[in-house]
């Protein structure tokens, strides 16, 4: 879906007519004459003006970005319960849209074409691409997801790389202080420069690479390229195409020219003008590569509170300056010096994996939250789709056994397929948590949900709406209420959170998704579901043991539970989930 906005907004910038660039005031002239040829002389119909052309394919850019704008609008609502942040990135897109008036823009090149004043036309141009980059980085942000977890992997080798290298300086500084062979460690501590300088060059050139490739798009998003081509040729009739091949061709070459300037106009300034009502950025800290994405609400800015993107390359390019140092004291037997550079060394390398791991965490806690927002919404929704089928029973429940007939059970089956749909929900619910990992209650009280919410599936089916089927589901209420309050809970503590300085976690010390308090609120509310559900079966039994077919099997599920709520409090005691 984004490819296709993004590829949407690309055409529509890129298609503003390069031949205005191309056809300055003083070359009018050639196009009228061109008009002219194509026109009255062949078709018999009065000759249409260049402006007036121009004004017509301008119009029609135009109408082209009013439909991209109601696709926009569309989309976000269609997304809005399954998909809230890629919701509210393409809301915010024609927000932005609206507050920058890029509409009225549009509006305005159309009347400024028609009466011919392309001077005019050609500085509003500029304002006008300028205000598509940055609508079109708020689309692309749809693709944070991807970036975190590239980012994430590339950070989490920087510092296993890192930690080999203080690992191997510390062991070549206690043979040094021992007494060790000073021309033998002096090779060691060169192989080891080397080794740091190799991971100096790698953070630079993912920076330059990161930092390349957004300058880049941001050039080339205002060359008309083939998207110019596909977008003037849709506005050109069959028979005309062949002659306005070369006009196009000059057309892309000076807007390509154009777009340069266009592009450089505070390119970093752009995505915080977008933010809303100077929101502090949501997203992406800065990274050693120098990956500063757009947020996924779109109000990132290059800078963030973490290091600059250089800070941790030049903590490493100082510790290999003093290994080299401490390499040459080696050489001519100098202990004390070679240990003090050696010493320095480590210390800028535990700067520069402390920073990294800082990064980290703070790419860790966007992801979070990005988390909580999705799970809450499909919560949500679960808990209302589950209130209705639980009201609907309660009414078919009612219904006299003698007035029950086929239609009563075609209205259980409706419910039926109704209650399926909560499980396809629960299920990708499930995905999340399972994928997130930090978790361990969590995704166990979703599991024993779900499964309830397939016994009441096959009840249905059955047109089973007694007590027990609404019992069941009464409890499916109960654990949704429970798991959103928490997850509620949950995404209120990580807001506050957000910006508040933090100490660095470690590598292995990323955030969970919930805490463990929470963690023990949702073990207890399984022991108490089961508790619960065990003194509720208790009364059903006649006797001392259970011989309903259906109160075995409730019985021998609710057995299960019980050992699973063991294993996970044993599995959160032995910090199996960090």
């Amino acid at each position: 879906m984004s490819r296709t906005l993004v590829l949407a907004l690309l055409i529509v910038g890129a298609a503003i007519p390069s031949r205005l660039t191309a056809q300055a005031p003083g070359d009018a002239r050639g196009v009228e004459q061109t008009v002219s040829e194509n026109g009255s002389n062949k078709t018999g119909r009065p000759a249409v003006s260049a402006e007036e052309r121009l004004a017509i394919e301008q119009q029609r850019i135009a109408d082209r970005y009013t439909h991209l704008e109601e696709v926009l609008l569309r989309m976000a609502e269609l997304t809005a319960d399954t998909d809230p942040r890629r919701a509210e990135v393409l809301r915010r897109a024609v927000a932005e849209s609206k507050s920058r008036m890029v509409g009225v823009q549009f509006e305005q090149m159309v009347n400024l074409l028609a009466t011919g004043r392309l001077s005019r036309a050609l500085d509003n141009q500029k304002d006008l691409d300028r205000d598509l980059a940055v609508l079109l980085e708020l689309l692309l942000s749809e693709n944070r997801d991807k970036q975190v977890a590239s980012e994430k992997a590339k950070l989490r080798d920087y510092i296993k790389r890192v930690g080999q290298i203080i690992r191997q300086q510390k062991s070549i500084q206690g043979r040094t202080a021992g007494g060790a062979d000073p021309k033998g460690l002096s090779g060691e501590q060169e192989s080891l420069a080397k080794k740091t300088g190799d991971l100096a060059k790698d953070v630079k050139s993912h920076e330059d690479a990161a930092r390349g490739g957004a300058s880049g798009g941001e050039e080339n998003q205002g060359e008309p390229g083939g998207a110019d081509k596909s977008a003037e040729g849709e506005s050109l009739d069959d028979s005309k195409k062949d002659q306005e091949v070369p006009e196009a061709k000059t057309g892309e070459k000076d807007g390509s020219s154009d777009a340069t300037p266009s592009g450089d106009a505070k390119p970093a300034e752009t995505p915080s003008e977008g933010a809303e009502g100077g929101k502090p950025a949501e997203g992406g800290p800065s990274i050693p590569g120098g990956e500063s994405q757009p947020s996924p609400g779109g109000d990132s800015s290059p800078s963030s509170p973490s290091p600059p993107p250089s800070q941790v390359q030049k903590s490493i390019e100082a510790a290999e300056k003093r290994m080299r140092e401490a390499r040459e004291k080696l050489e001519k037997a100098q202990r004390d010096g070679a240990l003090e550079d050696q010493e320095e060394a480590i210390r800028q390398l535990e700067q520069a994996k402390a920073e990294l791991e800082e990064i980290l965490r703070q790419l860790r806690e966007e992801e979070i939250e990005r988390m909580l927002t999705l799970l809450e919404a499909r919560f949500k929704k679960m808990l209302d789709l589950q209130r209705a089928v639980y009201k609907d029973t309660k009414r078919l429940d009612g219904v006299p056994g003698e007035q029950r007939g086929h239609d009563h059970e075609i209205e259980a089956s409706r419910l039926s397929r109704r209650q399926s749909r909560i499980v396809l929900e629960a299920d990708k619910a499930l995905l999340l948590l399972r994928e997130d990992g930090t978790s361990v209650a969590f995704p166990e009280a979703l599991s024993q949900t779900r499964d309830d919410m397939r016994q009441v599936m096959l009840r249905l089916a059955r047109a089973e709406v007694g007590s027990i089927t609404q019992s069941i589901e009464e409890d499916i209420i109960t654990a949704l209420e429970e798991m959103l309050a928490a997850l509620e809970k949950a995404l209120e503590d990580q807001e506050a959170r957000r910006g508040r300085p933090t100490q660095s976690q470690g590598a292995s010390g990323d955030p969970a998704l919930v805490d463990m308090l929470s963690e023990l609120r949702m073990i207890r509310a399984l022991q108490m579901r089961v508790n619960q559900r065990t003194a509720r079966y208790s009364k059903l039994i006649d006797g001392e043991q259970a011989e309903q077919p259906d109160l075995v099997e409730a019985l021998r599920r609710l057995a299960k539970y019980q050992s699973r709520i063991h294993e996970i409090t044993r599995d959160l005691e032995s910090g199996k989930n960090q």
